[in-house]
């Protein structure tokens, strides 16, 4: 008789719903055609609407010492709960109103999912759909031969070697957060490769308070696009921060995907006039080796020999770092993460991130193909 019943209020409890479920159809129908002409949306949206997005944004949220994203969140959390529970109520103590209630409960659910999706696409989302960055920066896409990948290898083996070494040069002090904000945001400004990335007054990265959270998922950074806040975990390792800042503020200048804006980091950190940033970006093109030993294992582990003590001390404090991700927390937390890039088309889901090896390896290519001088970081000699 329930079963019955419900299907008989079912067609009246859609066309109640219709209109913001209409809206959500609309998002994502608007969500495939992007992906049909991302040439379209790179020149109508990624490059004359999105800067003035990300920057009226972040005009906002810049003026806050705190991360605002954060602050959201946990007023958008404890909202959430604050409803389920009230709802539970109204269904224990009032039955005779108990559709009434689900289905006020419903209609709101579904307008808050199709504004929400809207502001995402036009705040950020829409950039998942723009061309690849491998086109953009015409990057060869032809299988790199076993000596290019060895020539590759052994600089970036050297890069991390000597940038380690100096970094720790006795006497030297480490830059602080907001010294390595600074000196990212110089590099962003200074690599050719970059130039067409949005240039305005962008938020700063910001620590979150409840870091600990964050390492237990198992995510050293996140980027906030309702608010335009790169946000980093501000318990992670020194060397890695640097990165995971460079990462984050990708996102900020409108690379959505996973492995573009690991390179775009890598690339930032490469650059910089700080030692201590370019081993911290360098150690995150190995996936280099990788490649090099499905051709070469030899090779490979040759080069893998080569790393210094530094570099292999800390790995191992990274690995008892991240460990702690190890946990149902960790494994749902990457399980959601997965689905939002899946959700966003990005095919690989998590494997994305990994895919910024291709980049690297195209981008050392194009150096040594060309012959380019080099600029005061040198990449190839």
């Amino acid at each position: 008789m329930l079963f019955r019943a419900l299907l008989r209020l079912l067609p009246k409890a859609l066309y109640k719903l219709r209109r913001p479920l209409a809206l959500i159809l609309s998002a994502i129908v608007l969500q495939i055609l992007a992906a049909l002409f991302p040439s379209l949306v790179d020149r109508l949206y990624a490059r004359p609407i999105y800067p003035h997005v990300v920057g009226a944004l972040s005009f906002f949220s810049r003026r806050f010492g705190i991360s605002v994203a954060e602050v959201l969140t946990c007023l958008v959390l404890a909202f959430i709960l604050f409803g389920f529970a009230r709802l539970i109520l109204q269904l224990c103590f009032r039955p005779a109103e108990r559709l009434r209630h689900a289905g006020a409960a419903a209609r709101f659910i579904a307008w808050f999912a199709a504004i929400s999706l809207w502001v995402f696409l036009l705040c950020f989302g829409l950039n998942y759909q723009r061309p690849l960055l491998f086109d953009m920066l015409g990057f060869e896409r032809t299988e790199a031969p076993a000596a290019t990948l060895e020539t590759i290898s052994n600089e970036i083996i050297r890069q991390i070697n000597e940038s380690y070494e100096e970094a720790h040069t006795p006497g030297r002090a480490l830059p602080n957060r907001e010294e390595i904000i600074r000196l990212l945001e110089e590099s962003y400004s200074s690599v050719p490769e970059l130039s067409f990335l949005p240039q305005v007054s962008f938020a700063k990265p910001k620590p979150v308070y409840f870091s600990g959270v964050m390492t237990r998922l198992g995510i050293s950074g996140i980027y906030f696009p309702f608010t335009a806040e790169p946000n980093y975990n501000a318990e992670q390792l020194d060397f890695q921060l640097p990165f995971t800042m460079a990462h984050e503020m990708a996102h900020q200048r409108g690379m959505a995907r996973e492995s573009e804006a690991n390179f775009v980091a890598f690339l930032v950190c490469l650059n910089s006039t700080d030692p201590f940033i370019r081993y911290s970006g360098y150690r995150n093109a190995l996936g280099v080796l990788t490649e090099l030993f499905r051709k070469e294992p030899e090779k490979a582990r040759d080069f893998v020999k080569q790393l210094g003590q530094g570099f292999r001390e800390d790995s191992r404090r990274a690995a008892l770092f991240w460990a702690k991700a190890n946990s149902l927390i960790g494994n749902i937390g990457a399980h959601v993460n997965d689905l939002y890039l899946r959700a966003n088309r990005v095919k690989s889901g998590r494997a994305d991130y990994a895919r910024s090896t291709t980049l690297i390896i195209g981008y050392y290519r194009k150096r040594m193909e060309s012959g380019l001088k080099e600029r005061s970081d040198p990449v190839i000699r």
